[in-house]
């Protein structure tokens, strides 16, 4: 009984380090689960609050344009610019694809700096084919424009 013996302890005893290692291994895995949620909570809080920032944006930029505040190209950069840095809700997406076009359709032209380095001649072309393109998308703009300032 005593050669068994020794065996029946030291068997014990790698049983109670195994138990102990797993029971570690199990309380790490809770916690990294934890941190894992809270950030996957923060995340989507902070997805929530920049699609809330943004619709408000978009709102004030479309009441903008439609008091005439703001010109019809530069709108149409900046609500597609807000739309893609921002989840926003699936009722605004048929309305923003017409800022998302005129915003393609106006990519190749200078701004802020590039823009002012342009000379006047080359600002005149441009500011012709931006008239051209606002004329195009004109009903849609607006129609769009009065849609999104009314979405809360």
């Amino acid at each position: 009984m005593g050669e068994y013996g020794v065996w029946l302890i030291a068997a014990t005893l790698i049983i109670v380090v195994l138990m102990v290692i797993a029971g570690r291994l199990l309380w790490q895995l809770r916690e990294q689960r934890r941190h894992e949620h809270t950030e996957r909570s923060d995340f989507q809080n902070e997805l929530v609050v920049q699609g809330v920032a943004a619709r408000e944006g978009i709102s004030i930029l479309t009441r903008s344009y439609l008091a005439g505040q703001l010109g019809a190209s530069e709108c149409a950069l900046r609500v597609a610019v807000l739309a893609e840095t921002a989840a926003v809700d699936a009722a605004y997406s048929a309305d923003i694809a017409v800022f998302h076009d005129m915003a393609a359709s106006l990519a190749h032209i200078p701004t802020h700096a590039d823009w002012k380095a342009l000379s006047a001649e080359q600002r005149a072309i441009y500011s012709a084919e931006m008239g051209v393109l606002e004329a195009r998308y004109l009903d849609s703009l607006q129609r769009a424009a009065e849609h999104l300032s009314n979405i809360t």
